[in-house]
């Protein structure tokens, strides 16, 4: 009679066991799931706030459009731009313009300069089918020439919102020249 009771209580051990696994798992896995249903449920519940404006660099002023119905196209007369000669310390400016040929509204969203001695302008307001917009570039030259002239060339970068075209980039170039140095 030995001999049968070491089988059966081998087999009540592994049952014993399994049940033991499978009730571990269980516990382990339902704080996950209670994590996963809380945090789902509260990502969408918070209202947009000024911080989320500010994150997304939209403003009464500046809005971007929902990206439903038709789309914006903006045509551009010109993307680069030569000043020629500049001497050293002088300002010059260019104003890239556009046409939105595209059957929606078009806005841009934002301006982005190559350098801190580019700042720009743009049309703020939404442009209309068939509008037109622009973007002032204006170029500081000072520290940036020599007497035998540096060729100075910088980018301008408009991102635009409801638009089949997300971003142009446009050119300028400037020879700039500085007075030689006197001995």
């Amino acid at each position: 009679m030995a001999v049968f009771k070491r089988p059966a209580v081998a087999f009540v051990t592994v049952k014993f066991e399994k049940l033991y696994f499978c009730i571990m798992r269980s516990i382990t896995l339902i704080p996950v799931f209670a994590f996963l249903v809380l945090a789902s449920c509260s990502a969408g519940s918070r209202k947009p706030d000024t911080d989320d404006i500010e994150k997304n660099k939209t403003s009464i002023e500046n809005p971007v459009l929902k990206p439903n119905g038709p789309k914006g196209e903006p045509v551009f007369t010109d993307t680069v731009f030569n000043f020629g000669k500049v001497r050293d310390g002088e300002s010059v400016q260019h104003k890239f313009t556009f046409k939105n040929t595209g059957k929606g509204d078009l806005v841009i969203s934002e301006v982005k300069a190559s350098c801190g001695c580019t700042t720009n302008d743009w049309t703020r307001d939404i442009i209309k089918p068939g509008g037109e917009g622009f973007i002032l570039a204006t170029f500081n030259s000072s520290g940036k020439g020599a007497p035998e002239g540096i060729l100075a060339e910088k980018t301008v970068t408009a991102i635009f919102s409801n638009s089949n075209t997300e971003s142009v980039e446009l050119k300028f170039r400037a020879m700039v020249y500085s007075e030689p140095e006197k001995k």
